[in-house]
C-alpha cells in the first residue's frame, strides 16, 4: 500500500471553485484500485484498473448535471493471457470490465445527488427531476461509484481552517475536511484537499474489536474538478498495530475535452438507453425464472437491434453492452444483481386495493385516463400460459357483450409485446389486445392473470386474481353493477382465486 500522509502543513492555498465545466466537457481519469487482507487464514491482494469518465450534461447557476461511468478491470487479465501463452494453454478472453453508470446533480457547495429522471428517454433534468442522496462507501471494499472527483467546498467564511460534514451513513462519525496547500497535477496547480474520517477505536484500540481509517487527497483545479484523487481504508483488528485490511484507490486526469454536435448527441443517447433499459430491466433480474427466457430474449432483442444501429466509438456503449449481459445471464434464468449501471430504477407499485384510485397508465393508442365516464376492465395476461386462453376467453366475451359501454383492455405482460396480438389471432378474438410492459410497473403485477375492475371515475372497484370456471360469471356481475345505476347494496371488493388443488385454481405459469 502507498504511503499516504494527509496532514502536512502545506504553503495556504485559495479554496477552490464551484463547478466551472460547461455542458459537453468530459475528463477521463485513469487509475488503480488494490485490495488487501492480512488476518490469519484469509490472505489475498487484488489490484484492478480504474476508468471513471464524467461528461456535463447540463448546466445552471445552482448546479451541474453529468453522467459518470465507472469501469473497473481485474488487473490480473494480462497475467492469465501472458501465462497460457508461456505454457501452451488457451489464452482466455479478457473478462468484460464491471460498468457502472450514473447521473449526479453537483451543486455549488459540492453536494453530490443521484438523479432519477423519469419516463422515457430524452430525459429532461431541470429542477423537478427526482434526485436522492448516494449511499455511504463501502469501507471493505471498493464502491462500485465513484465521485471523489467532487469534493466538498470550503467555507468562504475561514476557509483554511478545518471544518466537518455529515457521513452519508448515520452510525458513523463526521468526516473531517480542511485546506492544505497546493500541488502542481498535470500541469495545473491544484488546491489539496484532505479528509480524515476514523472509527471511535482508531486511536484507542479494544481487544475483539476492528477498527479503521478512512483519509482522502483531493486536488482540486480552478474549474472546481479534481485532477487527482487518492483514498486509502485501512483496517485493523484488536489491539494488534498491523493493518489487517486496506482499501487504496488512486486515480488522475488523463484528458480533459469538449464533446460537440453529433458526437456529443451520440453519447448522451447511449446514456440515456443505458440507464432506461436497466430500469425497465431491473425488477425482474431477482426471480428470472418466472419470467422464463422469451421475456427476457425480447428484452435483448431491442438492446441489440439499438447496439448494431449505434456508433461502436462511443465509450458509454460499455454501459448499453453491460445491460444486455445482464439481459443473456436472466435468459438463463441466472440471478443478476441490478447494481451495475442500473442508477434509474424503476418504483414498482403494490397491486391496487379497491376504493383507491386506478393508476394511469398508456397501452399502445389506449390510456386509462382517457376513459373517463365508462368503466375498464383490465385484464392482465402472460402469452404462452396455460391459463391465458381462459383469461382472453373472459375478455372477449365481455367485449362481445359489453364492449361500446365498457373498455375490456387484455394486457400482455412478461413476454415479447408481439406475443399478444399473436395470442389474439391464434384464439381469434374480437377484443383488442394491448402491450402491458408499463401497466404492470404501475400495478405492481406478481402473478397472472389478475382483473381488476375501474369505474367511470378512475377509482378500482373489483379485483381477482386468478382464473376458473367462476371468473366469468363474476366479472361480468361485478361490470354490470357498475353499467346500471347507483346502487346502495352493490358489492366491491377483492375475490381470491380458487384454493389451492380445488378446481379452477392456477396453475405457475
Amino acid at each position: 500500500m502507498t504511503a499516504v500522509l494527509l496532514t502536512l502543513a502545506l504553503s495556504p492555498a485559495a479554496p477552490p471553485e464551484a463547478l466551472g465545466l460547461q455542458p459537453g466537457a468530459e475528463l477521463t481519469f485513469v487509475g488503480k484500485v488494490e485490495e488487501a487482507v492480512e488476518r490469519p487464514g484469509t490472505r489475498f491482494l487484488r489490484t484492478q484498473a480504474l476508468e471513471v469518465r464524467v461528461l456535463v450534461l447540463e448546466k445552471q447557476d445552482a448546479w451541474t448535471d453529468a453522467a459518470i461511468l465507472t469501469l473497473l478491470r481485474r488487473g490480473d487479465d494480462a497475467v492469465t493471457g501472458a501465462v497460457g501463452a508461456v505454457t501452451g494453454g488457451t489464452v482466455e478472453k479478457a473478462a468484460p470490465p464491471a460498468v457502472r453508470l450514473d447521473l449526479v446533480r453537483v451543486h455549488a457547495d459540492g453536494t453530490v445527488h443521484h438523479l432519477q429522471p423519469t419516463g422515457a428517454p430524452p430525459f429532461t433534468l431541470d429542477a423537478k427531476t427526482p434526485a436522492r442522496a448516494p449511499p455511504a462507501i463501502r469501507l471493505d471494499a471498493f464502491t462500485p461509484f465513484e465521485f471523489g472527483m467532487f469534493p466538498p467546498r470550503p467555507p468562504r467564511t475561514d476557509p483554511e481552517k478545518a471544518w466537518t460534514r455529515a457521513a452519508a451513513d448515520p452510525s458513523r462519525p463526521a468526516e473531517v475536511w480542511q485546506l492544505q496547500g497546493t500541488k502542481f497535477v498535470t500541469g495545473e496547480r491544484c488546491a489539496v484537499l484532505v479528509a480524515n474520517q476514523q472509527h471511535p477505536n482508531w486511536d484507542k484500540p479494544v481487544g475483539g474489536r476492528t477498527a479503521w481509517h478512512r483519509a482522502d487527497e483531493v486536488c482540486v483545479a480552478p474549474d472546481g474538478a479534481a485532477r487527482q484523487v487518492h483514498r486509502v481504508i485501512r483496517h485493523r483488528d484488536g489491539t494488534d498495530t498491523a493493518l489487517a485490511a486496506w482499501v487504496e484507490v488512486k486515480y488522475e486526469l488523463k484528458e480533459q475535452a469538449p464533446v460537440a454536435g453529433r458526437t456529443r448527441d451520440r453519447y448522451r443517447r447511449d446514456i440515456e438507453t443505458a440507464l432506461a433499459a436497466g430500469a425497465e430491466l431491473a425488477p425482474f433480474l431477482a426471480d428470472p425464472v418466472r419470467h422464463g427466457p422469451r421475456f427476457f430474449e425480447a428484452k435483448g432483442a431491442k438492446l441489440d437491434a439499438y447496439l448494431d444501429a449505434a456508433d461502436e466509438s462511443s465509450p458509454y456503449r460499455e454501459a448499453v453492452l453491460a445491460v444486455r449481459r445482464q439481459v443473456t445471464a436472466a435468459a438463463r434464468g441466472e440471478s443478476v444483481s441490478a447494481a451495475g449501471p442500473l442508477a434509474v430504477p424503476v418504483k414498482r407499485s403494490p397491486w391496487p386495493e379497491p376504493n383507491r384510485p386506478a393508476p394511469d397508465f398508456t397501452a399502445g393508442r389506449f390510456r386509462l385516463s382517457e376513459g373517463r365516464g365508462q368503466p375498464a376492465l383490465l385484464v392482465f395476461f402472460k402469452p404462452g400460459s396455460e391459463t391465458t386462453d381462459l383469461a382472453l376467453a373472459i375478455a372477449d366475451a365481455l367485449h362481445r357483450k359489453h364492449g361500446p359501454r365498457a373498455a375490456i383492455v387484455p394486457l400482455a405482460v412478461w413476454g415479447d409485446p408481439a406475443d399478444g396480438p399473436k395470442e389474439r389471432a391464434r384464439l381469434k378474438l374480437t377484443v383488442p389486445v394491448y402491450d402491458g410492459e408499463q401497466a404492470d410497473t404501475s400495478y405492481g403485477v406478481d402473478s397472472v392473470p389478475r382483473f381488476a375492475l375501474v369505474d367511470a371515475h378512475g377509482v378500482v372497484r373489483w379485483t381477482f386474481c386468478g382464473v376458473g370456471d367462476e371468473t366469468g360469471a363474476e366479472a361480468l356481475a361485478q361490470l354490470e353493477r357498475l353499467l346500471k345505476p347507483a346502487s346502495p347494496v352493490g358489492a366491491t371488493g377483492t375475490t381470491g382465486g380458487a384454493a389451492p388443488g380445488a378446481a379452477g385454481s392456477v396453475p405457475r405459469p
